[in-house]
């Protein structure tokens, strides 16, 4: 199965047998996570179930601590976790131990929920995970599926942002022709990409409490924790980026709030948690470069209907920087996916190793499109036939770059193949 984050040990260990009663409950986990939006359940043999108060490892960000207020009567016990990883997803599982007889029987008290813990269950902690001698033995992880609607708001969202910014960038940078610049296109972009992600974001909060509604406390909680600090900031500027443009006209300063937003979705999905250092410049350059990529394309086309001329000495421009941008994203992208998949047999095996797959190829039918663009129809411009195939050809590469970023979209959300089972010096301290 693939995982967002997989607990990779447990203290008490799965199906262990202890001689006296733990005093916290601790879970090592693949990625980092994040304490107030996690949770850990206790099942225990008369069929009580309490929620333990958790926090992370001051020294290790992956692991999970439980604390156990109280003695622990003999016989078996069911812990359920549910996590929510550094990329934005809940992940939960299951997994038993038991105490051996002892003498003191006490019944543990029941322990109150600390006001700054919100739990994000994948399911109810209720009497149907009771411990009994017929629950299983081996420990259990479920993961959320790909939410659909999240995936499309954000990739339609992040493409029709990408497209406004590019376009806006070409008419910013294009000296005397700037007054050429597409204002209502890239108004009209940049307001569906600021209302997708307002979209995406609510679709994210419903991801993550799993149906069971956004209550102000829960709102309130996952937007206090980074990941959610940089989900909101995201859709922040996406809307000031739409204020700059169409409200006070202000492209330069739209400009930057656009690159602005693009640069902070860099630090959100599988880069926040999967060696970020690398990972979160690497997409960042990825949405830059890609965004760069379709805004040029969108202002040929653009050109190529009000001003032919324009259109001709546009072209060189466009396809020079077209061809850094390939070049960036190219890079990006295999760093990327150097970081994300642990073997090359994982470009195969896995959903999100196969996306990649499609990705590359619509890469590298762009990168055809490009080289036909730049050699066979560039040449041949001062044509009113070169001017037309140009135009088509263009069309026909903004459509392979959507579709790429729309699959990016439903990368984000699709877990990555398991990492290695290794556990830090400091977790393999503290579970001994």
């Amino acid at each position: 199965m693939l995982l967002h984050a997989s607990l990779l040990r447990s203290s008490p260990a799965a199906n262990s047998h202890l001689a006296k009663p733990p005093e916290t409950i601790r879970l090592v986990f693949s990625e980092r996570i994040v304490p107030a939006l996690s949770q850990i359940t206790l099942g225990q043999p008369d069929g009580r179930s309490i929620q333990l108060l958790v926090a992370t490892d001051p020294h290790d960000a992956h692991m999970l601590v439980g604390t156990v207020v109280g003695s622990l009567p003999s016989g078996r016990y069911k812990i359920s976790w549910h996590v929510v990883s550094a990329d934005g997803h809940p992940v939960g599982g299951t997994f038993t131990f038991s105490i051996e007889a002892q003498s003191d029987s006490s019944r543990l008290p029941t322990i109150a929920s600390s006001p700054t813990v919100t739990a994000v269950p994948l399911r109810d902690s209720t009497a149907a995970d009771t411990v009994s001698p017929r629950s299983p033995v081996n420990p259990t992880t479920d993961a959320e599926g790909v939410p659909i609607f999240a995936a499309l708001f954000r990739g339609l969202g992040l493409g029709a942002l990408m497209a406004g910014v590019g376009v806006l960038f070409f008419g910013v940078s294009s000296g005397e022709r700037r007054n050429l610049a597409p204002q209502k296109f890239i108004a009209s972009a940049i307001a569906i990409g600021a209302i997708l992600l307002v979209a995406h974001l609510i679709a994210w909060l419903g991801h993550l409490s799993a149906g069971k509604g956004l209550s102000s406390d829960f709102v309130e909680s996952v937007l206090g924790t980074m990941i959610g600090r940089i989900e909101l900031l995201r859709t922040i500027l996406a809307l000031l980026t739409l204020w700059a443009v169409a409200l006070t006209r202000r492209d330069k300063s739209a400009l930057v709030l656009g690159a602005a937003c693009l640069i902070v979705s860099g630090a959100i999905g599988h880069p926040a948690a999967i060696d970020p250092y690398w990972t979160i410049p690497a997409k960042v350059l990825h949405l830059l470069a890609g965004s760069v990529w379709i805004g040029g394309l969108a202002w040929l086309v653009w050109l190529s209907r009000c001003d032919e001329a324009a259109c001709r000495i546009e072209a060189g421009r466009v396809s020079s920087v077209a061809l850094i941008a390939v070049i960036v994203i190219a890079l990006s992208g295999l760093l990327q996916t150097f970081f994300f998949l642990t073997t090359p047999a994982d470009l195969i095996a896995s959903t999100y190793g196969r996306l990649v797959i499609a990705k590359m190829t619509g890469l590298a039918i762009l990168i055809g499109f490009g080289a036909y663009n730049r050699y066979a129809l560039l040449p041949r411009l001062d044509t009113t036939e070169g001017a037309g195939n140009l135009s088509r050809s263009v069309k026909m590469e903004i459509a392979v770059l959507a579709t790429i970023i729309l699959i990016g979209g439903f990368l984000a959300y699709q877990p990555t193949p398991p990492r290695p089972t290794t556990v830090s010096t400091s977790a393999r301290s503290a579970l001994r």
